[in-house]
């Protein structure tokens, strides 16, 4: 439930602006906040990677990738600093600027590891970063060296339309608090060999600042698009037919757009909808575009297994039209994702379910879908995933009671060296 010219245009896409050579980071030196970051998620990153099985020589790729390049673009660590943590991303409900996750697909028993972060500059939101532009585009230039199939001509197609990036002290005043800060994330599917880089847009600033919704602004940068990417709207008019039908009580909202970066007729484009109805028969309805597009049998009683797994509901008394319990929430609700491919006549549907909102505690979610799993022979180089899950609390606690020691020992090594 989930040619043209190539050579030619790829010369001029794959190209880094100025800016983006500029402000690479990938050899400066590793501060305080950089090394907490690496100590703090980086290690579980790790882990991650063992535990999915890959060969020694990726796991080296991308823990040196997060070490010299993500873990310097991640902000201020929490403990590692009493600077003003004054931008709020929006990538997770407690602002934590990362999200690691396992991906299983039906080809393979174990699972490829994915990562999504916010780039954080320091100035963000102060001085001459007051959107913390600066810091997406040093990361992303440094991700080329092992994307070496990254193609940027659908990001600068977006960044320009969807993202603000130069204001002044003066129109500051204009940003509105009651939407998002955030205004891009990159994520990174993690290859043997390599990795796919995607970029997230939350047009939320730009709506306001322009008096219009996030999705008349998405709808309206899509429809620009033109040249080797006019086939990813093939789809586009019956995604727009969809989302406008539905009803004004389901409070639907369109939350972020999303690109693969890779040239364009492999890319695909993704719509992110919110909407507060967290039925059953709601989730149907929403994955298959109100019948559009039906589901399998199978894929129904795959996803009704998933939704009892990991909401805790006795199957007995499974009912398809019982929302979940209220919850009143900034994230609460579904939220789906709608795929756009290059001449793929219907959209392509996934649901996020909320567990975090809605299930009874951590230790269910992760005994539910560890079951789902185990039922379907999905699993972990080292066992089930309700044991990779207690491993991975186990290095985060410890992490977190060393901080503060490891923050104050490495603060005094940086000002002595």
């Amino acid at each position: 439930m989930a040619l043209y010219l190539k050579q030619l245009f790829k010369t001029a896409t794959l190209r880094l602006d100025q800016d983006e050579q500029e402000q690479s980071s990938r050899w400066r030196p590793l501060d305080v906040n950089s090394l907490i970051w690496n100590d703090d998620i980086g290690s579980m990153l790790t882990d991650m990677l063992t535990m999915a099985a890959y060969p020694v020589h990726s796991m080296v790729m991308h823990t040196e990738f997060f070490r010299k390049s993500v873990s310097p673009s991640l902000g201020f660590h929490p403990s590692a600093t009493e600077a003003p943590h004054i931008w709020k991303s929006f990538m997770t409900d407690d602002h934590t600027p990362v999200e690691l996750s396992w991906c299983w697909s039906a080809a393979k028993d174990t699972p490829k590891v994915r990562y999504s972060v916010e780039a954080i500059s320091r100035l963000a939101a102060q001085g001459t970063d007051l959107v913390n532009a600066a810091a997406n585009v040093r990361l992303l230039g440094d991700s080329l060296s092992i994307a070496p199939d990254m193609d940027l001509y659908l990001h600068r197609h977006f960044r320009n339309l969807l993202s603000f990036r130069h204001i002044t002290q003066q129109t500051d005043a204009t940003l509105q608090r009651e939407v998002p800060q955030s205004q891009c994330f990159i994520a990174f599917d993690l290859l043997e060999k390599g990795m796919v880089v995607k970029q997230y847009y939350l047009p939320g600033q730009t709506a306001v600042r322009e008096g219009s919704s996030n999705w008349n602004i998405i709808k309206d940068v899509t429809r620009k698009l033109s040249g080797p990417a006019a086939p990813l709207l093939a789809s586009f008019d019956v995604l727009v037919s969809f989302i406008e039908s539905l009803p004004a009580e389901s409070q639907a909202t369109v939350e972020i757009l999303a690109i693969d970066c890779l040239e364009p007729i492999k890319s695909r484009l993704k719509v992110y909808i919110r909407t507060v109805d967290t039925t059953f028969h709601s989730v149907l309805n929403m994955l298959t575009l109100g019948g559009k597009s039906p589901k399998s049998g199978e894929e129904v009683n795959s996803l009704r297994d998933l939704w009892i797994s990991v909401f805790g509901i006795n199957p007995n008394s499974f009912d398809m039209y019982q929302p979940l319990p209220a919850k009143v929430h900034r994230t609460g609700g579904m939220l789906y994702y709608f795929e756009l491919k290059a001449n793929e006549v219907l959209p392509k549907s996934k649901v996020y379910l909320p567990v975090r909102h809605y299930a009874q505690n951590d230790d269910q979610i992760a005994k539910g879908l560890s079951n789902y799993l185990e039922h379907r022979r999905k699993k972990l180089s080292t066992g089930s995933y309700y044991h990779a899950v207690q491993k991975l609390w186990c290095v985060l606690s410890s992490t977190f009671e060393s901080l503060t020691n490891r923050a104050i020992a490495a603060t005094g090594t940086l000002l002595m060296g």
